[in-house]
C-alpha cells in the first residue's frame, strides 16, 4: 500500500513541476520589468534615446497630474514643464529626476 501511494504522489509531483515552474517564471517576470520612477537620475533620463524619454517624461507628466487629481492639462504648459526639467538636469546630472520634475511641475 504504501509504495502504491508513493508511485502516486511522485506521478503527481512530477506531473505539477511543469505547472510550478510556470507559476515561478510568471511570478518573477514583473520584477525583472519593474521600474521606480524615484529611481531615476537626471542623467539617467537624458541618457534615454527619442521614443524611450518621451515616454518617461510622458509617464513623469501623468504622475504628477494623478498627484494632483487631475486629467486636465495644457500642452503649452506641458512642453515648459519638460524645456525645464531638461536645462535643470543637463546642468544637474545627479539630482534626482522625479524630485526634478515635480519640485518644476507644481
Amino acid at each position: 500500500m504504501l509504495k502504491y501511494n508513493a508511485g502516486i504522489i511522485a506521478a503527481a509531483a512530477f506531473a505539477a513541476l511543469p505547472l510550478a515552474v510556470m507559476n515561478a517564471l510568471a511570478a518573477d517576470a514583473p520584477s525583472r520589468n519593474a521600474r521606480d520612477l524615484k529611481e531615476y537620475t537626471c542623467k539617467g533620463v537624458m541618457l534615454l534615446s527619442g521614443q524611450d524619454r518621451d515616454v518617461a517624461l510622458a509617464l513623469a507628466h501623468g504622475y504628477v497630474l494623478g498627484k494632483k487629481g487631475t486629467t486636465k492639462y495644457e500642452i503649452d504648459k506641458l512642453a515648459q514643464i519638460t524645456d525645464k526639467f531638461i536645462d535643470h538636469c543637463l546642468d544637474n546630472p545627479k539630482d534626482n529626476a522625479m524630485a526634478v520634475f515635480e519640485k518644476i511641475a507644481k
